[in-house]
């Protein structure tokens, strides 16, 4: 065995996936996409470059996460430290953020707006080198059925136009659930208002994730379902699979349709890396099919299949 047997498999167990349930698979992407394509900071990236722009901060990031401070509880520090600068500077944001019914996570997310809309490309384009322009191209060739991501950037709605956005809590109305749709499950910069960000944030969203997951469970039960740009150990995707497996799986086995991809660069050409992964959420198993790759290129072509 070596990788290129390793590829040969997976892409038979891909097709076979495909062919038993005959729908179009849902993409579900995270963060290391838009990292991947054109540099887009990660969640503590992100905070870093927060904490630089506002003066009020008084400390690096580094400095809360040395007293296991979480990134949400980060993330609520430095909402009440830009409310003080932003009050402070008015100059430095729009006037309609100063009326007393704004909500006091509005400057930072404002700020986190700016920071993303400034780097995401408007079209494939602007993609940073030709290797990810036609990687992108075979992303788009899977046609999805839908696409559901954490992103806040508007990347996935510059290369998928033809989709349609759905964001944070429209997603629960009754009127969703259309082919071609674009479920943006922590906000879009488009209406920064309502982005996931701080504790405040993610306890609101923690009370209706277990909806979230009954509305999408017939995406995870009808189709094959490839997550990309996410760490496993993303404690919000935990959450997720955890209430899809209540669902879908029993006595801890193998979710047969839902695939996990992960970059791995060191990958050499003699590796045969795990085809599962075993991930332990609240106490239980959960077992998912795993992919590793340098080159994703050949995952996405067998999903377009």
């Amino acid at each position: 065995m070596n990788y290129s047997n390793y590829m040969e498999d997976v892409t038979s167990d891909i097709n076979e996936c495909l062919n038993e349930l005959g729908t179009q698979p849902v993409l579900f992407i995270g963060s290391g996409l838009s990292k991947r394509y054109f540099d887009a900071p990660n969640w503590i990236e992100l905070l870093e470059q927060l904490q630089k722009e506002c003066p009020y901060i008084p400390h690096e990031v580094g400095y809360y996460l040395q007293d296991g401070v979480s990134l949400e509880q980060i993330g609520s520090e430095f909402t009440n430290y830009y409310r003080k600068w932003a009050w402070d500077n008015k100059d430095k944001f729009p006037n309609e953020l100063f009326d007393a019914s704004v909500p006091k996570s509005a400057y930072i997310k404002f700020m986190i707006a700016s920071i993303l809309d400034s780097i995401t490309p408007d079209s494939i384009n602007g993609v940073r080198s030709e290797h990810y322009r036609n990687e992108i191209k075979l992303l788009q060739e899977i046609q999805p059925h839908a696409i559901i991501t954490t992103n806040y950037d508007m990347f996935i709605d510059n290369i998928f136009i033809d989709y349609q956005s759905i964001i944070g809590q429209k997603i629960l109305k009754p009127d969703t659930m259309s082919i071609g749709e674009i479920f943006k499950i922590h906000g879009s910069t488009s209406e920064y208002m309502d982005l996931v960000f701080n504790e405040e944030d993610y306890e609101l969203f923690l009370q209706k994730k277990k909806y979230l997951s009954a509305k999408l469970l017939t995406f995870f039960a009808e189709h094959p379902l490839l997550f990309i740009g996410y760490s496993a150990n993303d404690k919000n995707i935990q959450r997720i699979l955890s209430d899809i497996d209540e669902i879908i799986s029993s006595d801890g086995d193998l979710i047969p349709n839902i695939y996990f991809l992960e970059y791995n660069k060191n990958l050499t050409k003699n590796d045969v890396p795990s085809r599962e992964k075993v991930l332990f959420i609240n106490n239980k198993e959960v077992r998912i099919k795993y992919i590793e790759a340098k080159n994703f290129d050949w995952v996405l072509k067998a999903f377009s299949a």
